[in-house]
C-alpha cells in the first residue's frame, strides 16, 4: 500500500477494516457529479491491506494514476470477510465500488440490485474440492456426506457445480462454514471436504490433503472477479467506467510483465513461502481486457448455473450487462 495510508475506522454491523489514503477530497456521497472525490473500494483480505491485482494497483500507483483522470483524489478501502459482505456494503452505500467474486455479484444482480458491470478484473480462477486425509478421493465417495464452503461466495458455487456434474445434487449437502474452520475441520476430520482456492489449495495439496476435483477439470466453469458499482454511482461520475476499466487492464499489465516480483509481493504480505505462490500463480489470470471471451463464458455460465439452482428468480443477459450487445 502507499505510504502514508491509516486506518480510519470500521463499519458497524459488518466486520470490516477501512483503510484510507492520506488526501484531500470529499467523499463520493458529498462530491458534486463529475467533480472531485474519494473512491471508497470495498474488498476481501485477510491481511487489512489491498490484496492481489488490486493491492499490485495500489502498491505501484496505477489505480491512482488510472482514476484521476476521473475525479479520483483519494482511495479509501474497507475490507470484508466475504463478497456477500462487501455487496452488502456497496448497497447500503457504505463503499461506491465492490472487487468481489462472481457470485455476489451475479447474485445481487438476479436479486434486483440496480449494478453497473465495471469489469472483470481476473479469468480462469481455480476452486478445488479437498478432501480429509483417510477420506474419500472421489466426489462420488462423498456422496452421503457434507462439503463446506462460505455461502454465497465462489467457493459455495463451485461447491454445486462441480457436485451438479457428477450428477451428485441433493446427495451431497454443502455446509455454510468459513474457510479457516473448514481447514481446520479437514485436519481434525470433522469435514468431509472444502472447496479452497489460491495458495491454501496448493498448501493443503502439498501437506498431503487429497484433490478431490478442480473446476479447472471443466472447462467454462473458472471464476472471474468482478468489478460492480451502482449505477447512480456511475451516473454521478461520467468518465468513471473508462478509467476503472484502464486501471484494471494497466495493472494486471503489469503484473504479467512483472509476475515474479508480483509473487514475491504477494509472499510477503500473505507470509507464505514464494514457491507456494508461484505454484498457485498463473499468468492466464490477469486479463488484460475489461471483458475477455473466457471471462464472459465463465461469467455466463455462473449466471446460468446460480439462476437454476434458484440463487436469484430472475435472469437478465449477462452480455448486454457488459454492454456488448
Amino acid at each position: 500500500m502507499n505510504a502514508g495510508t491509516r486506518v480510519v475506522g470500521a463499519l458497524i454491523g459488518i466486520t470490516a477494516f477501512v483503510v484510507s489514503g492520506c488526501g484531500g477530497g470529499a467523499s463520493s456521497a458529498d462530491s458534486a457529479q463529475g467533480g472531485e472525490f474519494t473512491l471508497r473500494i470495498g474488498a476481501t483480505s485477510v491481511t487489512g491491506t489491498p490484496a492481489g491485482s488490486l493491492g499490485w494497483g495500489d502498491k505501484e500507483e496505477i489505480l491512482a494514476d488510472e482514476l484521476a483522470s476521473a475525479g479520483v483524489t483519494d482511495i479509501e478501502y474497507s475490507f470484508f470477510q466475504s463478497g456477500k459482505d462487501v455487496v452488502a456494503a456497496l448497497l447500503s452505500g457504505a463503499v461506491d465500488v465492490a472487487a468481489v467474486g462472481d457470485n455476489p455479484a451475479l447474485t445481487a444482480k438476479g436479486n434486483g440490485a440496480d449494478l453497473t458491470l465495471l469489469a472483470l478484473d481476473s479469468v480462469n480462477g481455480d476452486t478445488w474440492l479437498i478432501g480429509a486425509k483417510a477420506g474419500p478421493t472421489t466426489i462420488e465417495g462423498l456422496a452421503g456426506k457434507d462439503v463446506t464452503a462460505p455461502q454465497g461466495t465462489i467457493r459455495d458455487r463451485a461447491a454445486r457445480q462441480l457436485i451438479d456434474l457428477a450428477g451428485l445434487t441433493g446427495r451431497i449437502e454443502v455446509k455454510d462454514v468459513p474457510t479457516p474452520e473448514s481447514i481446520a475441520g479437514l485436519s481434525s476430520g470433522s469435514v468431509d471436504a472444502t472447496l479452497v482456492g489460491d495458495t491454501g489449495a496448493v498448501d493443503l495439496a502439498n501437506r498431503g490433503f487429497p484433490v478431490i476435483d478442480k473446476t479447472s477439470n471443466h472447462r467454462g466453469i473458472g471464476s472471474t472477479g468482478a468489478t460492480v458499482a451502482l449505477t447512480e454511482f456511475v451516473d454521478a461520475h461520467p468518465g468513471f467506467t473508462e478509467a476503472w476499466q484502464d486501471a484494471v487492464t494497466a495493472t494486471n499489465s503489469d503484473i504479467a510483465a512483472n509476475l515474479g516480483a508480483y509473487t514475491e509481493w504477494v509472499a510477503q504480505i500473505d507470509g507464505v513461502e514464494v514457491e507456494l505462490v508461484r505454484e498457485a500463480t498463473k499468468a492466464d489470470t490477469f486479463n488484460t481486457e475489461p471483458f475477455p471471451d473466457v471471462g464472459v463464458e465463465q461469467l455466463q455460465s455462473a449466471h446460468d448455473f446460480l439462476h437454476d439452482s434458484g440463487a436469484f428468480e430472475t435472469p437478465f443477459d449477462v452480455r448486454q450487462w457488459i454492454g456488448l450487445s
